[in-house]
């Protein structure tokens, strides 16, 4: 069970290692965790949209990723 959750941590960001920008090609999980994940952001609601704010410096490189990850389309045999 153990080996099979690794796996598939480990198969996620390796899908994920090719969705981001070339400066991220790389880097290793560690790295990249703190430059995504550990974003400082606030979550807001207003009527039926979600808005995510955040510093501006990480805006341009939250939209690439994001607009990357919607776009890919799996290879399905």
């Amino acid at each position: 069970m153990y080996f099979d959750i690794c796996s598939l941590s480990y198969n996620l960001f390796a899908l994920m290692h090719q969705l981001l920008p070339l400066e991220f090609a790389n880097k290793r999980a560690k790295y990249i965790r703190h430059r995504l994940y550990a974003i400082a952001a606030k979550a807001i609601k207003t009527g039926r949209k979600v808005i995510i704010k955040c510093q501006a410096q990480y805006y341009q490189l939250l939209t690439k990723v994001l607009n990357d990850i919607k776009a890919f389309k799996p290879l399905l045999s």
